[in-house]
């Protein structure tokens, strides 16, 4: 665990059963406990992170700084292998020298028609002009606390790490991208081109990475992009939505709610992804393209807008091949199910097997505190 000040690091090992003779029996441990154990930084000069990120295979730990930099740190030799910075902006001594130069000739020409300036006089005169244009400048919500790294994910053959950058400054010090580094070489792979009809990259909402170099990005309106990681460009299944002019298929685009999450099938050779909304989750093949157009996703939402949620557990087995439909209108490649209870989490831990947690909107209701008022009824 980290924070923008320390990085905490543990080591979690299994201990022995608490008690031969059947006294460490508990009700809840089951005789089993769990030592931990705290380490020391790594070398290297690694101190905090802003997010932290673990193989598939337990050796490497990424630790991405405030600033952008991209730690990988060996778990085995507890050193920093390589910091990665390539995603970053690059600031040459000639731009800095001519922005140094443009703020000189921007304060001499305040300080000579300034009123206050010519008022004052002097270093003062010049340093209050200078506040108060300062003043002036509006403040964006980019330039306040916007992380430099978003996003992050590796594979799970442990062989591709998947950055997203945010945009920053009022005159773009920091563009936003998608940037893949191959973990093998510790080098910079690609900067993914932005989806078919943008000019920048669109705020990302998830990423996931698979076994088979498939990168799946969600964007604003439930849009799915899949990049493939080798050439760098869009896989079939975004190609055929990009050339049906189709942002994103009928059954995502009607999710409730803004996808969250997403998760490959770590099963080698699939190309399975679970995307989670807080009421919502759908099985996506990308293996299959799917069979939209412009001209049948308005009437594929029209049909998707007459179905009903229904009961969570029948249609759980259905949105894992189970039964049938379970909501999918295209080949059955999208499967979708409406839940009764908010998602907090949906992920792949081993092939074929995945993790929903959910919170009941009892366990909700339990936390509302009482009302302070209470309505009268009666004289």
């Amino acid at each position: 665990m980290s924070d923008t000040h320390s990085l905490r690091l543990f080591e979690l090992a299994r201990g022995s059963p608490t008690g031969a003779s059947g006294e460490g029996e508990d009700k809840e441990g089951e005789g089993e406990e769990w030592t931990l154990r705290k380490q020391d930084n790594p070398a290297g000069g690694v101190t905090c992170a802003h997010l932290l990120l673990f193989t598939p295979d337990g050796k490497v730990l990424v630790a991405v700084g405030v600033s952008g930099a991209v730690n990988v740190i060996d778990l085995e030799s507890w050193e920093v292998m390589q910091s990665l910075k390539a995603h970053l902006p690059k600031h040459s001594a000639a731009a800095s020298a001519l922005e140094k130069a443009a703020a000189k000739d921007k304060a001499g020409k305040r300080k000579g028609t300034d009123p206050l300036a010519a008022k004052i006089g002097g270093a003062a005169g010049a340093s209050a002009a200078a506040g108060a244009v300062a003043r002036s400048v509006a403040v964006l919500s980019a330039d306040v606390g916007c992380p430099a790294v978003s996003h992050a994910c590796a594979s799970a053959d442990n062989q591709w790490l998947a950055l997203v950058t945010t945009r920053a400054g009022s005159s773009g010090r920091r563009a936003a991208g998608v940037h893949v580094y191959n973990l093998d070489t510790l080098k910079l792979h690609a900067s993914l081109p932005p989806p078919p009809g943008h000019a920048v990259w669109p705020p990302v909402a998830a990423m996931a990475l698979s076994a088979a170099g498939v990168l799946a990005l969600a964007v604003r309106d439930n849009a799915l992009l899949a990049y493939d990681i080798e050439s760098a460009q869009l896989a079939p299944w975004s190609s055929a939505l990009a050339a049906a002019s189709v942002a994103a298929p009928a059954e995502l685009a009607a999710l409730p709610g803004q996808i969250c999450g997403l998760s490959f099938d770590p099963t080698p050779g699939s190309s399975v992804l679970l995307a989670q909304t807080p009421s919502a989750i759908a099985r996506i093949n990308l293996a299959v393209p799917p069979a939209v157009s412009a001209g049948t996703a308005s009437k594929r939402r029209r049909r998707n807008k007459g179905g009903g949620g229904g009961d969570g557990g029948s249609e759980l087995a259905m949105a894992y091949g189970k039964g049938g439909g379970g909501g999918g209108g295209s080949g059955g490649e999208i499967k979708v199910v409406k839940l009764d209870n908010p998602c907090l989490f949906l992920g792949y831990f081993a092939p074929g097997q995945a993790l929903l947690v959910e919170r009941p909107w009892a366990d909700v209701l339990k936390s509302i505190p009482e009302p302070l008022y209470r309505h009268r009824f009666g004289t």
